[in-house]
């Protein structure tokens, strides 16, 4: 097929690439989005659970919410249901020659990788373990289920809880400390959930009957250990110089970033700024 020119090629179409191509369109920029689903709005896309915080956006689910911005996107500018697969330099005209997994060729003057995170779990992949946060996820429990949640964190928090309004028998266990913020530790505690503490080693017997830990049984065990980033970037060297450091002409932003605290509002906000970025170096070319 003949090259598809572009100044932008993201990777990545979740709420990171989505927002950077707003800003893009809006600084007069062309992009491409290459996403591996076959929609865009990466995990929030199908997720019920309601976002906290989003100014003007009181009690929006994070499905609700990627509506409205894919409904801003020219979606004919998105590659759905396709992946990067190699990646060459040109170094007579500076640009990235990039293969597509449908058979595209795309030249971009600059690359944008915003592939998100995937939830951690050291456990092997099981129907009767849940890992990572979503409604979505837990929507099959039923009252009286009882769930072992793993993790001290927010999430684990917030879905143990969940759980216990939907008549789940929940026991939560943290391998040190509870580390979740202070306002949901309170109504853990009220809760009266039972929690306890263990050490790092957590020999967790899976069948496909039930969880065995410690000698109880559980139906179910659902797993928030964090998340880890897309380590996408590292599958192509030619992205790097000698000294291992990655080519001025390539952004990563969002989950990807490893942030401390990542949120929606910070990946946004990154998106804006690699945008301004983006914008200024193309301007100096």
């Amino acid at each position: 097929m003949t090259d598809h020119c572009v100044d932008v090629l993201i990777i990545g179409g979740g709420v990171g690439g989505l927002t950077l191509a707003q800003w893009l369109t809006g600084l007069g920029r062309s992009w491409r989005i290459v996403e591996r689903e076959a929609y865009l709005g990466g995990p929030l896309a199908h997720s019920q659970y309601v976002l906290k915080w989003i100014p003007g956006w009181p009690a929006v689910s994070g499905r609700d919410y990627m509506a409205a911005i894919v409904a801003g996107i020219e979606t004919a500018h998105c590659e759905l249901a396709c992946e990067l697969t190699q990646i060459q330099r040109n170094q007579i005209d500076p640009a990235w020659r990039c293969q597509l997994s449908n058979g595209r060729a795309m030249v971009a003057k600059k690359l944008v990788f915003a592939c998100g995170a995937a939830p951690v779990s050291p456990f092997a992949p099981a129907e009767r373990v849940i890992v990572g946060p979503g409604l979505q996820k837990i929507a099959h429990l039923q009252t009286g289920d009882r769930v072992l949640v793993l993790g001290g964190g927010d999430n684990a928090a917030e879905h143990a809880l969940i759980l216990q309004e939907m008549g789940c028998s929940v026991v939560m266990l943290v391998r040190h400390a509870l580390r979740a913020s202070s306002v949901l530790a309170q109504q853990l505690r009220a809760s009266q959930i039972d929690f306890r503490v263990y050490g790092d080693a957590l020999p967790l017997n899976v069948s496909a009957s039930g969880i065995e830990l410690f000698g109880e049984s559980y139906d179910y065990a659902a797993v928030y250990y964090g998340y880890q980033p897309s380590t996408v970037v590292t599958d192509f060297p030619v992205l790097y110089g000698p000294e291992q450091q990655i080519s001025r002409d390539v952004f990563i932003l969002g989950d990807m970033t490893g942030p401390t605290y990542p949120n929606i509002l910070l990946t946004q906000g990154q998106a804006a700024v690699v945008a301004k970025q983006i914008d200024h170096a193309l301007s100096g070319d």
